[in-house]
């Protein structure tokens, strides 16, 4: 479910100028980025959605996503517990921004093994 985008930075115009910031953080304000087709978003909007099941039952809110290699995880978390969901088209089957919410269906087991 991710895409990559390509970054230009200004002043750096080689590959001998980009080593220096290879593993660096970049912070870019939320108002310099380019806006998305209807539908599309970035990953950081995901943060403080409500997770529901299908069936409208309420799993927890996003609180972080942790990216690792071939499936990136939603950690959600509900009181004192956090729960661990693929961020996968099989089991994240709708991303609603203007509700907040991101609607899963999850299979039998999934909510109790994943949960830390």
């Amino acid at each position: 479910m991710r895409e990559f985008c390509v970054l230009k930075l200004k002043g750096i115009d080689n590959l001998d100028q980009a080593e220096k910031f290879a593993g660096q953080d970049i912070w870019v304000r939320e108002e310099d980025l380019e806006p998305l087709d209807r539908d599309k978003y970035y990953l950081f909007q995901l943060d403080g959605c409500s997770v529901i099941t299908e069936a409208g039952n309420l799993i927890g809110v996003v609180r972080d996503i942790l990216f690792i290699e071939g499936n990136d995880l939603l950690v959600v978390e509900k009181g004192n517990r956090k729960i661990l969901i693929p961020f996968t088209e099989a089991i994240c089957t709708k991303v609603d921004l203007g509700k907040m919410e991101v609607v899963v269906d999850p299979p039998d087991g999934l909510l109790d093994l994943n949960d830390i």
